[in-house]
């Protein structure tokens, strides 16, 4: 496939482009403050701190210059390879923003229905915005990443702290990180029909995982599992979700997560192209989302009902912590009917307001 045959649309990449790149200057300023200047001034700093070493031995007794440089340059390691901070906020939150800016605000403001009227199939409206939405997600990584390896050619001093090749695996786990968040975040996009709503339920599904992890843990101590193999287990099962690849990269399975994110990414498309404009501005793109979101309320809500049962009948009437299985049972499904019920009635409740 040729550049030629590629659905880009100057009009549609300036247009998009002048209305997110703030969001592009402002992640890349945020993260040179944050993180970018530190690391070139590492050098520097070593300096001033050797010459107050040398001005004033009394106030560094037992410190060692060797000792320190290792330790500055162990620093500077976890800070390349470990998520956290700051670095860990714009990782999550960039990609969700730009998709946000990009499709749910159009929707808001219902400026498709013009688009819709203009000689743009949806074909290159999606395919101009999610390029626009990768360049604003991993631009300023790139440009920071640069300064930093730029950096090196100008400080020999550096190059005894860190290497060309430390910054650009750096960018690599933080570019696959905000590829995968990104498709994450654009299959919400085409479900939602507003930026707010698309923000609340890209963040709420983004954790859902760790409190559904923590579901997990308790059923699995009340169905008598040791405590080292639900560990072992919700290791894996969390490396497998969304806040997984936050983790050290050596531990994320990344080829299942490149995978998710391009079936994310297709399936982002095909809603795309389903899209009523009409109901653009409301909550929720298609009715038959609703079934999806009764089956996950229920599902949680039956975990934990079954854990509360099964707590309450050993506090109770059992007193002790071996409670027969059938109390669990029983919570798992008054649970589901419950959480069915509950979210059934929040649904009608809304589109009644609507």
């Amino acid at each position: 496939m040729t550049l030629q045959t590629l659905p880009f649309n100057k009009a549609l990449l300036k247009k998009d482009w002048k209305m997110t790149k703030w969001l592009c200057f402002a992640v890349a300023g945020i993260l040179f403050f944050t993180m970018t200047l530190g690391v070139i001034n590492t050098y520097n700093n070593y300096q001033r701190t050797i010459q107050e070493m040398e001005k004033h031995p009394e106030w560094y007794a037992g410190y060692d210059k060797d000792e320190y440089k290792a330790e500055l340059k162990n620093l500077l390691q976890d800070k390349f390879k470990q998520l956290s901070g700051m670095g860990a906020m714009l990782v999550v939150f960039t990609p969700m923003a730009a998709a946000a800016l990009l499709f749910g605000e159009e929707k808001r403001k219902k400026t498709f229905e013009i688009l819709a009227t203009m000689p743009f199939s949806r074909t290159e409206i999606f395919f101009n915005k999610v390029v626009i939405a990768f360049v604003n997600a991993i631009l300023p990584f790139l440009i920071n990443a640069v300064i930093m390896a730029a950096a090196l050619w100008f400080s020999k001093g550096l190059r005894d702290f860190y290497s060309a090749g430390m910054v650009m695996s750096w960018f690599g786990a933080d570019a696959f990180r905000l590829f995968v968040i990104l498709s994450f975040s654009l299959l919400f996009a085409s479900l939602t029909g507003t930026s707010i709503s698309q923000l609340v339920l890209t963040i709420i599904f983004f954790i859902f995982p760790i409190g559904f992890t923590g579901l997990l843990y308790m059923n699995m101590a009340v169905w008598g599992y040791r405590i080292s193999v639900i560990d072992e287990f919700l290791n894996i099962f969390g490396s497998y979700t969304m806040p997984g690849i936050l983790s050290n990269i050596k531990e994320v399975p990344i080829t299942f997560h490149l995978i998710s994110a391009i079936i994310m990414l297709a399936a982002a498309k095909l809603l795309f192209d389903r899209n009523k404009l009409e109901r653009s501005g409301e909550t929720l793109e298609f009715e038959t989302i609703e079934t999806f979101f009764k089956f996950g309320v229920a599902v949680c809500t039956s975990m934990l009902i079954g854990v509360i049962v099964t707590g309450c009948a050993g506090s109770f009437i059992y007193f002790t912590n071996n409670v027969p299985r059938i109390f669990t049972i029983i919570g798992y499904i008054i649970g589901i009917f419950l959480g069915w019920f509950v979210a059934s009635y929040s649904i009608k409740t809304n589109r009644a307001k609507v």
